[in-house]
């Protein structure tokens, strides 16, 4: 745990920030706090993954390849962050902030650094480079970043350093993801070092965050505060996606290879339309399953992973199998 992180004299500029927000925020009317709060969703699984898919599926395969690397890496390094810091939510951390009452069931667990910041930030930002010659999209997928990790400030379930290191995490990706990309594309065997190297890292950094870590144990009025044994099922759980995803993407890569541009333009349309509601469906289904605790934690790891391995494998063999 870095206590540095969560240390008074660093936290209270961060804090005067947030009750300034807070301020502003309970003087205006709810229908702010649901805009802000449908703009987060840009940070979760659900969209990055529909946009990587349809690109991936339809548009550019090798887009496709780069975008879920950097959805990939991204999960990766920011449940990874967030385990070893083990830094408590700004309303834990100082009692004078009172984060949104809609935002709550949905900032559950460790607080720095911003998942939604990061993910936003890898994804679009991946795509804000790949487009990077079209200044509109690209300054608005900018806005939508910062927007995104605003929104987090806004309703009071991040700090600013949980935003800002989140957004630093998806710049960082955004060029190193890019690098190794490239040299994987110069010769497609290098996807499988490229993925044993991947799965051994997410293999040793889920021993250390399982076995290895010291978690706190602390209570306020007899209430665990963070229940460290879920999070560590929640973070296997994420894991298990993310090698689903980069699994599948890279055998595809090297034993399935396809051009999308190859098929016409109303089967690509049917593939995405096909492609996205079994993506839809997989994903918000299980998903909700363990937000509403209506699912055993263990049933759901090899579920998120088939998920991943149908997304990016399965699903792409089966459309250059049957032509559409």
């Amino acid at each position: 745990m870095i206590d540095f992180l969560s240390n008074p004299d660093w936290i209270k500029p961060q804090i005067d920030c947030l009750l300034f927000l807070q301020n502003i925020r309970i003087t205006e009317p709810e229908f702010i706090d649901k805009f802000f709060l449908s703009i987060t969703i840009f940070g979760e699984f659900l969209i990055p993954t529909i946009i990587c898919s349809i690109i991936y599926w339809c548009i550019d395969f090798r887009a496709g390849i780069y975008l879920f690397s950097l959805e990939s890496f991204n999960v990766f390094f920011a449940h990874l962050f967030k385990m070893i810091a083990c830094v408590y939510r700004p309303w834990i951390l100082d009692d004078k902030i009172h984060p949104s009452a809609l935002a709550v069931p949905y900032a559950k667990g460790y607080s720095f650094p911003s998942g939604h910041s990061a993910m936003s930030s890898s994804v679009f930002g991946g795509l804000a480079f790949l487009l990077r010659k079209n200044k509109f999209i690209c300054f608005s997928l900018i806005l939508l970043i910062l927007t995104v990790g605003f929104s987090r400030l806004w309703l009071g379930v991040h700090t600013p350093q949980d935003v800002v290191c989140g957004l630093l995490i998806g710049l960082i990706l955004i060029f190193a993801v890019n690098v190794i990309i490239n040299w994987a594309e110069k010769n497609p065997n290098r996807y499988l070092y490229l993925l044993g190297i991947f799965d051994l890292a997410a293999i040793l950094a889920l021993i250390y965050i399982y076995f290895f870590n010291n978690y706190r144990i602390d209570y306020i009025d007899g209430q665990l505060l963070v229940n460290p044994i879920k999070l560590k099922y929640l973070t296997v759980i994420v894991y298990s996606y993310i090698l689903g995803l980069t699994n599948g993407c890279y055998l595809c890569r090297r034993f399935f290879p396809y051009e999308p541009k190859e098929t016409s333009l109303k089967l690509r349309i049917i593939r995405g339309i096909i492609g996205t509601t079994i993506v839809i469906w997989m994903l918000r289904s299980v998903l909700e399953q363990i937000f509403l605790n209506t699912i055993h934690l263990r049933i759901a790891i090899p579920e998120m992973f088939i998920m991943g391995f149908v997304i990016t494998l399965i699903y792409p063999i089966i459309f250059k199998k049957f032509n559409f």
